[in-house]
């Protein structure tokens, strides 16, 4: 009995969460008037549906029901997934390597992650998935799309997608594999004599800012004098340490706001480091597979005026997710408590960060550049100042969008014109 309680309790305190707020002309006894109604629809299922059904079972569906009716991200969290969550931040999990949402109705991808399996094989930045393992996804859930797409390594996952701009679905197998994500790749000097720099930075996990400093000191010994930022398919990650990497390359002023229903939920975040970076010329490039995390420092350094954007508008995730424990933390909810604003005041969400300096890439294009960077950013190659030639340029491929931040940086004076053209900010705080 015990147990049962303790379930139809927590689902009672999820009304109360979700309901009472919005809905203050409610009395008390309407939540409970409602809540017997939920506990008679429970043992009315359990005597006559056809196939015997847990309670648990039961329930789980009910909390799930809940969360993805209110907005993409917000989702229940049962024990399993708690630690596939736990394990996704430490950089390792199982899986295709992709980072899905369901926007319109559509199963669609924010982005893979740079030289996993589904960026191998042509997986893009906007598909939508239309099929898995031939079930159409209509009406599918994030959680249940989620499920179907992971699995063991080695076993393959059978795709239909529609890339961005066509109308035709391809099929397309993707063979499972422990995605072991790094946080920096491609780390280079892409030209000796101006000293320009180069960091692929793929998402924001726990030792992403350690990695950054690694990084930025090895390519400074190497005679760096300004940087090429990459934020190119980087689909987030940390919200603390998309703070930490931003706040290294600004001396001052705010890096993100934070503003919710919750007053706790609003915060803002200054720069607060006593040594950041040198202020060496910066160039960030950015597209739409840059989300979350990726537009938090991009737009600080944007609006600051601390460098340039590059590439095209980025994703527009703009929303918190805090995780919610429950259960005596066995089971969380993930659910959306705030909205995040640029140092300007903008908000981002469904939205997105426009760049600077805007180098559109058509379809083919774009496939070209995900062939390019699952190769060339999979190795660490410094260029010595006896050679000049630039890796970028080598081979059949040039990458219009990198090709255009380093001409920015061979131009001193070209740099800073067009950083002056950029509207001074006042963030209002």
């Amino acid at each position: 009995m015990s147990f049962i309680l303790r379930h139809l309790i927590l689902i009672l305190t999820l009304l109360l969460v979700f309901h009472r707020p919005c809905l203050p002309e409610e009395k008390e006894e309407d939540y409970y008037r409602n809540y017997e109604e939920l506990v008679k629809i429970v043992k009315l299922i359990q005597e006559k549906y056809i196939e015997e059904v847990g309670l648990s079972e039961l329930l789980t569906g009910a909390y799930r029901g809940m969360l993805e009716g209110l907005d993409p991200y917000s989702q229940f969290i049962d024990p399993e997934e708690l630690e596939e969550l736990r394990v996704e931040t430490e950089g390792k999990f199982g899986g295709l390597g992709i980072e899905v949402v369901v926007r319109d109705g559509i199963l669609t991808v924010i982005t893979p992650i740079i030289d996993s399996p589904a960026f191998r094989a042509g997986v893009m930045v906007g598909d939508k998935i239309v099929k898995i393992e031939g079930k159409t996804t209509d009406n599918m859930s994030l959680r249940e799309a989620i499920q179907r797409l992971r699995g063991k390594p080695g076993t393959p996952a059978n795709i239909t997608v529609i890339h961005h701009g066509e109308t035709e679905p391809i099929d397309i197998t993707i063979v499972r594999d422990i995605i072991s994500v790094k946080s920096i790749r491609g780390t280079r000097i892409l030209d000796g004599e101006k000293g320009i720099g180069y960091v692929a930075l793929t998402n924001f996990q726990d030792n992403t800012a350690q990695e950054m400093d690694n990084t930025i000191n090895n390519l400074l010994a190497k005679g760096m004098k300004s940087l090429i930022l990459d934020l190119r398919f980087n689909p987030g990650g940390l919200l603390n340490v998309a703070i930490d990497v931003a706040d290294r390359f600004l001396e001052e002023g705010v890096i993100v706001s934070t503003q919710g229903r919750d007053e706790a939920q609003n915060s803002i975040h200054y720069a607060k480091r006593p040594e950041t970076y040198p202020a060496f010329p910066l160039v960030v490039l950015v597209n739409n597979g840059s989300a979350s995390a990726s537009e938090i420092v991009a737009g600080a350094i944007k609006d600051l005026k601390r460098g340039l954007l590059v590439g095209t508008k980025t994703f527009g995730k703009g929303s918190v997710q805090s995780l919610v424990t429950v259960e005596e933390g066995h089971c969380a909810l993930k659910l959306t408590t705030a909205k995040y604003y640029t140092p300007s005041g903008k908000s981002i969400h469904e939205i997105g960060v426009e760049p600077d300096v805007i180098v559109q890439l058509n379809p083919a294009e774009t496939r070209q550049l995900h062939e390019y960077l699952a190769k060339i950013n999979n190795i660490n190659t410094f260029i010595e100042d006896d050679r000049q030639e630039d890796i970028y340029e080598q081979g059949e491929f040039i990458d219009l969008q990198l090709q255009k931040a380093v001409e920015i940086l061979r131009g001193p004076q070209l740099y800073s014109k067009l950083l002056n053209s950029i509207s001074n900010v006042n963030p209002g705080y």
